[in-house]
């Protein structure tokens, strides 16, 4: 089988509890977005971010059904031996693993490329399906190189940062300040998932600070929407 699973035997399953709560989290963040956006309408840019969180939420639940496939057929093979089971079977999960783990990363790099958008639309960004195109492209030839996966990620999430960064220097609310060490706290974990296959303790790192950015993320935005209601009353 194609090894697509970078988690040490002893986080099988945990991570994958770690990814759900991720996907609560990013729900949380499109619906408490799509809701802002209704109180503004005006500012389509809640409703981009509503949709890069929708993305981001669904392209984790790829990466939990195939992490959840492989470790049950691990599982499995430790019991009754590898032999037992059927080479066509192994080649249908291989086959499986291999589009969740290419559905996982495409909709990831869409998800983050919908958040760039929200900062860089009015900015003669590339035409949206030549870019759509450049991402199919790199979700291809990450199939064995997962580092070009995370390294485009942490690129899409450095951009957004810089804007963040001069959004929050004019912005006087916290909300700005929290969100912007949020999208902090995910490129680190993407930076640390660039490097995990010097030691598979780096994977473990990555979850846990990514869930911990994503976190902080929903709180952001949270503390958005309660701006946002007690400004309409006023």
């Amino acid at each position: 089988m194609v090894n697509l699973v970078y988690s040490p035997p002893w986080f099988y399953g945990i991570d994958i509890v770690i990814d759900v709560v991720s996907v609560v989290v990013l729900f949380l963040i499109a619906y408490y977005t799509r809701q802002y956006y209704k109180l503004n309408r005006k500012n389509k840019n809640y409703l981009l971010f509503s949709g890069g969180a929708l993305l981001l939420m669904i392209s984790f639940l790829f990466k939990i059904t195939t992490n959840f496939v492989i470790y049950n057929v691990e599982w499995h093979t430790k019991q009754i031996g590898f032999i037992t089971i059927a080479y066509q079977t192994i080649e249908q999960i291989a086959i499986f693993s291999i589009w969740g783990t290419l559905l996982f990363r495409f909709l990831t790099l869409l998800g983050f490329y919908l958040l760039f958008l929200v900062y860089y639309k009015n900015q003669g960004s590339p035409l949206p399906l030549f870019t759509i195109y450049f991402l199919i492209l790199i979700t291809y030839f990450t199939s064995s190189a997962h580092y070009i996966f995370h390294l485009t990620t942490l690129l899409f999430i450095l951009s957004i940062l810089y804007k963040l960064r001069i959004n929050s220097k004019n912005n006087k609310e916290i909300s700005a300040k929290v969100i912007y060490k949020a999208f902090m706290i995910i490129a680190l974990s993407q930076l640390i998932f660039i490097f995990l296959l010097i030691t598979r303790q780096f994977y473990v790192l990555a979850e846990l600070i990514q869930l911990l950015g994503y976190g902080l993320l929903l709180t952001g935005f949270i503390m958005v929407k309660h701006y946002g209601k007690k400004k309409n009353k006023n």
